[in-house]
C-alpha cells in the first residue's frame, strides 16, 4: 500500500445515476484519496446526495458550462501535490491500479502525470510517452488521470479549448523541457458512457467530432494538412457495410476540418 497522498477531483452534472458505483469502485483501491473535491455544475437530481460526508463540494460559477473552466475552479480547492482526475462515469476495475500510478510517480520525477485506458488484461504495466511519439491523441486522459498539481498550478487548462483539453495540456507540458506521460494498461478502466447505444448516438457523434477538430487545431497541427484531408475524405467513400454514420462522421469532419484552415473552431452542440 502506498503512503503518497493524494486528491481525487470529480465533475459532476446529474450524476446520481453513476457516481455512487464510481465512488464504491474507488474505495477498493488499496490506495484510498485523503481528500474528496467535487465541481457541480448545477445537479438536479440526487448526486449531491451521494458524495462522501467529508467532501468540498463547489458549484461552477459562469453562465455558459466550460469543461476546462470547471476543471481549473474544482484545481483551486486541491490540497495534495498528487491529484486523480475522475470522471463521474468511471470506474477503475484492478484495485492496485492507483498504487500503481501513485509509486510510477514517486520513482520518477520525469512522468508529470499517469492515465489509465480500458485495457483489463495482462496486468499492470506503463508505456512512457514524450515529445517524440505524442500524436495528439495519446496524452493525458481525463477521464481518470493523476496529475502533479505544481504542474497544473503553473498552467491550467485553457478555457478557450472547447474539447481535449487534456490533449492541449500535454503539448504544453512536453514543451516544458524533459517529461513524460504514462499510460496505465491493466486497470481495466471502465467508462459507463462508452456503451454501443451512446456510442451510436447524435451526441456521441458530436463529442467525437468536437474532440477530433480540437486536437486538430489545438494540438496537431498536420490535421489540417492536405494529406490528412484527403485520408478523411477517402473515408467518406469507402463502401462502410451498413455504417452510414460513419460516412455522415467524416464528412462532417472533413468540412469541419477545411473551416479550421480559415477561423478558429468552436464548440457544435
Amino acid at each position: 500500500m502506498s503512503s503518497v497522498a493524494y486528491s481525487v477531483l470529480v465533475r459532476t452534472f446529474n450524476s446520481e445515476a453513476t457516481l455512487p458505483e464510481t465512488l464504491e469502485y474507488l474505495r477498493r483501491q488499496t490506495a484510498l484519496p485523503s481528500e474528496y473535491v467535487f465541481i457541480d455544475s448545477g445537479s438536479t437530481d440526487g448526486t449531491l446526495r451521494v458524495v462522501p460526508a467529508e467532501s468540498k463540494v463547489h458549484s461552477y460559477v459562469g453562465r455558459v458550462f466550460n469543461y476546462s473552466e470547471a476543471l481549473n475552479q474544482g484545481l483551486v480547492h486541491v490540497s495534495n501535490e498528487l491529484v486523480l482526475i475522475l470522471s463521474a462515469h468511471t470506474s477503475l476495475v484492478n484495485p492496485k491500479a492507483i498504487v500503481f500510478a501513485l509509486e510510477l510517480l514517486s520513482r520518477d520525477e520525469r512522468v508529470a502525470a499517469a492515465y489509465f485506458d480500458t485495457e483489463a488484461i495482462g496486468g499492470l504495466r506503463a508505456t512512457l510517452i514524450d515529445r517524440a511519439n505524442f500524436d495528439g491523441f495519446n496524452g493525458i486522459w481525463n477521464t481518470c488521470a493523476i496529475i502533479r498539481m505544481s504542474l497544473l498550478r503553473r498552467r491550467g487548462f485553457r478555457r478557450e479549448v472547447f474539447a481535449a483539453e487534456d490533449q492541449e495540456w500535454t503539448r504544453w507540458l512536453f514543451s516544458c523541457g524533459d517529461m513524460v506521460v504514462a499510460r496505465i494498461s491493466g486497470a481495466g478502466m471502465d467508462n459507463y458512457s462508452r456503451n454501443k447505444d451512446l456510442q451510436q448516438s447524435r451526441t456521441t457523434e458530436r463529442k467525437r467530432l468536437n474532440e477530433y477538430v480540437a486536437i486538430a487545431y489545438f494540438v496537431n497541427r498536420n490535421l489540417l494538412g492536405a494529406r490528412n484531408l484527403v485520408r478523411v475524405g477517402a473515408q467518406i467513400v469507402r463502401p462502410w457495410s451498413g455504417r452510414f454514420r460513419e460516412r455522415r462522421f467524416h464528412a462532417l469532419l472533413l468540412l469541419r476540418l477545411i473551416a479550421c484552415r480559415f477561423v478558429m473552431p468552436g464548440a457544435r452542440v
